[in-house]
């Protein structure tokens, strides 16, 4: 079954900060993985963007949040906040995408990533972000 987690978008490139604060409220295991890690994004970025956050996620049982200093437009109040679905197959994946984005605006579509999962997002018609993942073996 898949899953939904929240995914916060930092402005302030606070992210290594918020999250390190959100493990020692709640405990879990932090993975923080800068752009700097990443060639492929590094290349695409400015030289300051190297140690900002390109994703994050902390778990602890069942309670996962992921987090990043990106945001692919101005962040406003409202725009910070995502819903992200963690896909348990390529075709959950695409059906969810296709349904959700009915009416609405994809903003990237579903394509292979850098960190080996398919992933895409979209704001439904009711203006809500959404973001998919399905991370493959």
């Amino acid at each position: 079954m898949a899953q939904l987690n929240p995914y916060l978008n930092f402005c302030n490139n606070n992210c290594r900060e918020a999250m390190n604060f959100y493990k020692d409220c709640l405990g879990g295991e932090l993975m923080l993985q800068t752009v700097g890690e990443m060639p492929a994004m590094a290349a695409q970025m400015p030289p300051e963007m190297k140690d900002s956050i390109l994703h994050s996620s902390l778990t602890n049982g069942d309670i996962t949040i992921f987090a990043s200093d990106l945001n692919r437009e101005k962040a406003v109040n409202g725009n910070t906040v995502h819903l992200c679905i963690n896909c348990q197959s390529e075709d959950e994946l695409n059906s969810f995408f296709t349904k959700l984005s009915a009416g609405g605006k994809v903003t990237e579509p579903i394509s292979d990533m850098p960190w080996g999962a398919k992933y895409g997002s979209l704001t439904d018609k009711f203006g809500k972000h959404w973001l998919f993942n399905f991370q493959k073996n």
